[in-house]
């Protein structure tokens, strides 16, 4: 499907003494099957959006085997560079930045796990030599009027439930509260709290699943928002996902189904939580469902801070089907 399917969100923010705009995209998944017409128009539409500055809430790579040659990783960069000439490009790590494919793991039906974690040094390095490009690896950004930080959580987080090193479709990975909570007890405190008032502050943290629990919802209190990606929107068809208003998905990578924190689902002005729809719904290493991507847009976002009062109660939200642009 050559569209966007792109969500505005307006909020009202009296408290930031400017109102900066962003654009908001995650899970691109990028490997060959990632062909340059959808890169383009997503450097096109992010134009067109005219945003301040511009966030990639993880799972930039499908893999790193996706960008093992020279010519792919340049591929990569120089969208990228692209993209950073429309507006300053932040970039979150995801579980597939640091995953290498198993090379004994055949298809979804494969008693193989598909990844091990890999060293992802090239990538991230790669990614610091880029201009108006920033990688933010357990690091903030800040200048007059944002403050932004990217989480990091560690690859053990994205677990398997069993200890026998096989997984199946039916045997979905798990994800570790403890060991999430472990990784932000150790982050520096300054990265997190007292953070500037009148600057608008952003965390970017690519899995939405535990944002909401009490354990972990305190460690992001002093963001207006938090930005993630990582569950495909629920893998919800169009038609169904124009009516459905609900953050549960029919299934998300790695999860069972009906998983909830899997969309976009705002419902009051209080809600921090902006959970982004994937660029590759199905990717490369989702074989042999990648034929499903033609049934589906590619999902894009835009997030504005106003000092308009009239949405002070609840949020303005925008959904639209945009054709790829020319």
């Amino acid at each position: 499907m050559k569209c966007f399917y792109h969500t505005r969100y307006r909020f009202y923010k009296p408290q930031i003494s400017t109102t900066p705009s962003f654009f908001l995209i995650s899970d691109i998944h990028f490997s060959p099957k990632v062909h340059s017409e959808r890169l383009n128009a997503i450097t096109k539409h992010a134009a067109q959006q005219k945003p301040d500055y511009i966030i990639i809430a993880g799972d930039l790579v499908d893999s790193l085997d996706a960008i093992d040659t020279t010519a792919k990783l340049r591929r990569l960069c120089a969208w990228l560079t692209r993209l950073g000439e429309v507006a300053p490009v932040f970039i979150g790590l995801g579980n597939h930045d640091f995953y290498r494919r198993n090379p004994k793991y055949k298809n979804i039906f494969s008693k193989e796990r598909h990844w091990y974690t890999a060293d992802n040094q090239r990538l991230t390095d790669a990614l610091r030599n880029l201009d108006k490009v920033y990688l933010l690896d357990n690091q903030s950004f800040e200048d007059r009027q944002l403050y932004i930080f990217g989480f990091t959580v560690s690859p053990d987080y994205y677990q398997l439930d069993h200890e026998d090193n096989t997984t199946t479709i039916f045997h979905p990975g798990n994800e570790d509260k403890n060991i999430l909570r472990l990784d932000l007890k150790q982050l520096d405190p300054k990265l997190l709290h007292n953070l500037p008032t009148h600057k608008a502050k952003i965390a970017i943290v690519h899995s939405s699943v535990y944002l909401n629990d009490p354990a972990i919802a305190p460690f992001f209190a002093d963001f207006d928002f938090v930005i993630s990606g990582h569950m495909h929107n629920g893998i919800v068809p169009p038609l169904i996902n124009d009516f459905w208003r609900s953050d549960r998905g029919l299934y998300a990578p790695g999860k069972h189904f009906f998983p909830h924190q899997s969309r976009g689902h705002v419902a009051s002005a209080n809600q921090k939580t902006i959970i982004c729809g994937a660029v590759s719904t199905f990717q490369d290493s989702a074989k042999p469902l990648t034929f499903l991507n033609a049934s589906f847009p590619v999902f894009t976002a835009s997030l504005e801070c106003t000092h308009r009062e009239t949405y002070a109660r609840k949020p303005d939200v925008k959904r639209q089907y945009l054709s790829f642009p020319k």
